[in-house]
């Protein structure tokens, strides 16, 4: 069943989805390096799930990309001007319409903020509609929770996929041309086009001949930078010392000699400059004094109240979402099992949805907190209390 899937993190990724859109409809955002078979997983998961009555539509990142949702739907030919006529067609048919329905946006990293912000306000309608956005890396640095507004508290998931292992990317070659790319030439298809099947496509049809050898493929050497770099090293250094060597050396300043007279006070009963030292008289201790004065100062204190013991609580800056689920059970245990880690909590959103959360004090917590959860296998989301 997943042998078409080229890559470890490609299949956990592709059996996450599935699950999602086999139990209800959702919006979901997945990103990573072009060409490793991003579009091909969320395709085979949505294949594998729709049914003859559903519409299933595929769309490029583009200016009006409602105009293409909705000719796309055969909901309406002409062109689209305003969010408010989109809404109006959209939900009219959504309304109308019996099946599910799979909207996919490619190249997704085109859009800006804004715009990421106004598609998933739009096509948020998860009680009919399934989205998901595809983007190449870039896409990332996009989805910064802290300008797309609340859009992320409500995102299904947000994946990274990575590309496939070397063995899975020589797997793929192997099974497509039989063996006819020798292992040393996959390895540096491997090491050109960073694990991108689609690039090393290219390389090969740039070729144009089999079978492939690894001198017929020509990389940079690694090695020049590292070398610029230790020459360029050797010639600070070089100069540095030249001018440890030639530079003057400081004259020694004279430290004067300080004498120290020792000068002792005047012992009782001594003689100084022919007159006797008049020995003081000590003062003796008067208890009786000492208890008066503490008994006045006693006097003055009024008794207040206690004041009101307040404990310090952290700020709640910010809201780390971990998971969302419709059956309550589940939120529970997740919450069980991170409360080893984290003080986790359970929020009910307007729609029933559970999502477990933690809060942060600040974005160094926030990052220790993402840390780890990315080590407990969770891509949590992050959003800004207001």
């Amino acid at each position: 069943m997943l042998s078409d899937i080229y890559g470890q993190d490609k299949r956990d990724k592709y059996l996450l989805i599935y699950n999602l859109l086999k139990d209800r409809n959702i919006f979901g955002i997945v990103y990573g390096k072009r060409g490793i078979g991003k579009r091909f997983i969320i395709n085979k998961a949505i294949r594998s799930i729709s049914t003859p009555e559903d519409r299933v539509v595929f769309l490029e990142a583009g200016d009006n990309i409602y105009t293409s949702i909705l000719r796309e739907l055969g909901i309406y030919e002409h062109e689209i001007y305003t969010k408010e006529d989109f809404l109006i067609y959209f939900i009219d048919f959504v309304e109308k319409f019996k099946g599910r329905i799979f909207i996919v946006i490619n190249n997704a990293q085109k859009f800006t903020e804004k715009e990421l912000s106004e598609i998933f306000h739009l096509l948020s309608l998860k009680e009919r509609v399934s989205t998901i956005l595809i983007g190449d890396e870039t896409l990332k640095e996009k989805l910064n929770p802290f300008k797309i507004g609340k859009m992320e508290a409500a995102v299904n998931f947000v994946f990274e996929i990575n590309p496939p292992e070397f063995e899975e990317f020589k797997r793929y070659f192997d099974e497509k041309y039989g063996g006819k790319i020798e292992k040393k030439a996959l390895k540096k298809l491997y090491q050109i086009s960073g694990g991108s099947l689609s690039d090393a496509e290219n390389i090969i049809i740039q070729l144009g001949k089999f079978p492939i050898k690894a001198s017929d493929l020509k990389t940079k050497d690694k090695n020049l930078p590292v070398m610029i770099s230790v020459l360029l090293l050797t010639i600070a250094i070089t100069v540095v010392i030249s001018y440890m060597i030639l530079k003057p050396e400081e004259e020694k300043k004279e430290i004067k000699k300080i004498t120290v007279i020792d000068k002792k006070l005047p012992e009782e009963g001594s003689v100084i400059n022919e007159l006797p030292v008049k020995p003081k008289k000590k003062k003796g201790f008067d208890s009786d004094r000492l208890i008066k004065e503490v008994l006045e100062e006693l006097s003055k204190i009024q008794l207040q109240d206690v004041p009101e013991l307040r404990f310090y609580e952290k700020p709640k800056k910010y809201i780390i979402q971990i998971a969302s689920f419709k059956n309550e059970q589940y939120a529970l245990e997740l919450k069980e099992r991170l409360s080893k880690k984290f003080l986790a909590e359970i929020i009910t959103r307007k729609n029933g949805i559970k999502s477990v959360i933690v809060f942060a004090s600040n974005k160094k917590e926030v990052d220790n907190i993402i840390n780890e959860l990315n080590k407990m296998g969770f891509k949590p989301l992050v959003r800004k209390v207001k």
